[in-house]
């Protein structure tokens, strides 16, 4: 089934804009109490997804993250998508990386650039909670499951304050990153777990021990945590989403943020996964500098759309290359 079209943005009114950009600033960086964002135009996708956390785990060789190669792109073809990832985030400082669990096909651009997680480090506060409890022998508690949920599935900063302290800052997060391969991810050292200095490369590996097999977690703390991530509320299920048709599943956490060290320009993650009948990706697309939070959504959209197409329709755009035609989205 098609995706969205590559090129659909988002329009919203001037005022509607100016409300929750005003809204989004006066909180923490990268999240927002339940029901404080206004529900994003255009992007009904997640209503129609399965949610269903029961994802069949997919028999794959390990790997220590994305690189350049994989089966579906030649030389040539991925030359060609280097040129169109760049052109869409010409002034935007991003990375994104692909995996394709069916092919093995893997895709970076900028997959090592290092860039503020805002709120998606509460996917790596949830898993290493439960990284904690299991070493304490125990299931989280009924107590933590509520407030990981806020967490994820709406995005609360202030419950992520209380469970980042519970995990001890900085210290429970280095603890636990040799654990996830965690080679480009520094935490804050003053304990703003939003400030956290992340990778696409290293947020794939973060998913792989989500999603597959061969990581520190049980089969049922990734069940618990996939089930969380397919059930973000639908105005924040933008960004990975993009790569979906329906009747897919889709997990996802997203982070936003306009920093005024950053001259009010705006962060902008989306990490999460889509499987469907003929398809399964690990995706991580990251960003900084964004003019404002509507366009950097469609631009990590146009990014996620732009190389899952090229994933599964190799060499399309190759003649175009070979004529030295470039093509512009």
């Amino acid at each position: 089934m098609p995706r969205r079209p590559l090129a659909e943005r988002r329009t919203w009114s001037l005022t509607t804009s100016v409300l929750l950009i005003l809204c989004i600033a006066l909180i923490l960086p990268g999240a927002t109490p339940a029901g404080a964002v206004p529900v994003l135009p255009g992007n009904a996708l997640l209503g129609r997804l399965v949610v269903d956390s029961r994802v069949p785990l997919v028999p794959f060789a390990p790997v220590t993250g994305p690189a350049t190669g994989g089966s579906a792109l030649t030389p040539q073809t991925r030359a060609a998508l280097d040129g169109r990832v760049a052109d869409l985030g010409e002034g935007v400082d991003f990375g994104i990386a692909v995996q394709d669990l069916r092919t093995g096909t893997t895709y970076s651009h900028n997959g090592q650039g290092r860039f503020p997680s805002a709120s998606v480090a509460k996917l790596t506060v949830l898993t290493m909670l439960h990284l904690s409890a299991e070493e304490e022998g125990r299931d989280l508690t009924a107590a933590e499951r509520a407030q990981v949920e806020q967490m994820i599935r709406f995005s609360d900063n202030e419950v992520t304050d209380g469970l980042y302290a519970r995990l001890g800052f900085t210290d429970g997060f280095q603890h636990h990153a040799e654990s996830l391969g965690f080679t480009g991810t520094e935490p804050h050292p003053g304990g703003s777990w939003g400030s956290t200095m992340t990778t696409p490369s290293d947020q794939i590996r973060l998913l792989r021990a989500l999603y597959t097999d061969e990581g520190p977690l049980t089969d049922e703390d990734r069940a618990h945590i996939r089930g969380l991530m397919e059930s973000v509320t639908p105005e924040q299920a933008w960004g990975v989403s993009a790569a979906a048709t329906e009747g897919d599943i889709v997990g996802l956490k997203n982070g936003w943020t306009p920093r005024e060290s950053n001259g009010g320009l705006w962060t902008m993650n989306s990490v999460g996964y889509v499987a469907g009948a003929d398809r399964e990706y690990l995706i991580a697309v990251m960003s900084d500098h964004n003019t404002d939070y509507t366009t950097g959504i469609a631009l990590l959209e146009d990014l996620v759309s732009e190389v899952v197409e090229a994933i599964e329709n190799p060499g399309a755009h190759d003649d175009s290359m070979a004529i030295g035609t470039t093509i512009h989205r």
